[in-house]
């Protein structure tokens, strides 16, 4: 009987200590969690401030097509001598671009940037996107310049924030730019006419949506055209620009880049990479000028008076003979492009302008697809979102800062979390 009660006592002592062992490990876990989570939060911000506080070197990385992904030394998105924190440059957010449609000839991929960042034993996932979001919509209603050309003329706009969420009572205004070019039999170069602007406002609604309608403008612009809309080229692009509550945001559109033409491309310091399927233009101004594309000038977006000065017409040097197709290596630009991106020779259409406003959010460049007249957009404002790949587990830790571009604001999102447990 001793015996029973002895095994008996033995095995509840037995009992209460495994399940105070267990709480014991419990509380352990529980209170090393926060910390670890801290830790996370550490690595995030350094992150951060490195990308967002820092201009990498060489500093100018950006815009000297010289450097690529492979010979970078550090990564840092400042614009390089400005003074102000969280002032990013353009050029550099490009590098990190990738447009479905045509991919970046000098982008720094997601491996590349977590060597530089020192989170290759991370997850992660970078994000930079507007703080106001523009989407422009064609509705179907378009204006028949000619046979077989009809340029949309109404645009349902819709404006919200970084979270998808619409923005009431937005300020819109849509600038419908047309540029007027007089081609030669060979339709290789053409003679730059006039330009036009054609300015619609109006206020989004409770869900933050309106609509531009630009019919009668077009109406009263080619009624005064008589026949030379028959035998003139016309290079149509849209401005959209919203202003909310003292933030801005600006969108281009390419008009007549309907049925599949490919109207993006890249802008990263004076060169631009366009699809190679586009056909180069030609354009010659007052003086017999290169005139190959214009530029916005955004610091007028907000002065209604001063639309008409809001266009800079600049020079673009095309990297490929009109005649033979081939890429120029006889020019000191293209050369100078050939030699640091040679597989671009055949990929891309290659120029390089003559002049980019700094402040400039779109260039807009005059070329043809499949003979015929195309505004191609170039926006310098991209989304960006890159990752490692995974998933973000529950656990990971998420910052995030207000940046700008130019006068534009950007919410920067950075996610991190552990590929394998440990301490960072």
């Amino acid at each position: 009987m001793e015996a029973t009660l002895e095994y008996l006592a033995i095995g509840v002592l037995i009992a209460v200590l495994i399940i105070a062992a267990n709480q014991m490990i419990g509380t352990s876990t529980g209170a090393l969690e926060p910390v670890r989570e801290e830790q996370l939060y550490t690595v995030a911000e350094r992150v951060m401030d490195k990308i967002l506080l820092t201009p990498g070197y060489p500093p100018d990385w950006g815009t000297n097509i010289a450097v690529n992904a492979s010979n970078l030394q550090d990564l840092g998105l400042a614009l390089y001598g400005t003074r102000s924190p969280y002032v990013v440059d353009p050029d550099k957010v490009m590098r990190l671009a990738n447009l479905s449609t045509l991919p970046n000839p000098l982008l720094l991929n997601s491996t590349r940037f977590a060597e530089l960042l020192e989170l290759t034993e991370y997850g992660f996932r970078f994000a930079m996107k507007p703080m106001i979001k523009v989407e422009i919509s064609p509705t179907g209603v378009c204006y028949p310049v000619k046979a077989g050309i009809c340029y949309p003329a109404e645009f349902d706009i819709r404006v919200y924030n970084y979270y998808g969420v619409g923005l009431p009572n937005a300020r819109v205004t849509g600038i419908y730019a047309i540029v007027k070019v007089d081609p030669n039999p060979n339709n290789v170069e053409v003679f730059l006419e006039k330009s036009a602007l054609l300015a619609v406002t109006e206020l989004t609604d409770a869900l933050g949506n309106c609509r531009l309608n630009f019919y009668s403008e077009l109406e009263s612009f080619f009624s005064g055209e008589g026949n030379d809309k028959q035998v003139k080229w016309y290079y149509p692009f849209l401005i959209v620009y919203a202003e909310w509550q003292g933030f801005t945001s600006v969108t281009g559109y390419a008009v007549s880049a309907q049925g599949g033409v490919p109207a993006e491309g890249y802008i990263i310091g004076n060169y631009v990479f366009l699809h190679k399927d586009i056909e180069l233009v030609v354009v010659r101004g007052k003086g017999n000028k290169n005139s190959g594309a214009v530029h916005t000038k955004d610091a007028l977006l907000q002065l209604l008076p001063e639309y008409q000065s809001l266009l800079n017409v600049t020079s673009v040097t095309w990297c490929r003979d009109a005649s033979t197709g081939n890429f120029r290596d006889d020019d000191p630009l293209c050369n100078t492009a050939g030699r640091v991106l040679p597989s671009a020779k055949q990929w891309y259409l290659i120029g390089y302008v003559g002049y980019v406003e700094q402040l400039s959010s779109h260039v807009f460049i005059f070329a043809k697809y499949r003979g015929n007249p195309v505004a191609i957009v170039v926006s310098r404002l991209p989304d960006i979102e890159i990752g490692s790949g995974e998933s973000a587990p529950a656990n990971a830790v998420t910052v995030r800062r207000l940046a700008k571009i130019y006068e534009y604001p950007y919410i920067v999102e950075l996610t991190v979390w552990r590929k394998a447990e440990g301490y960072p």
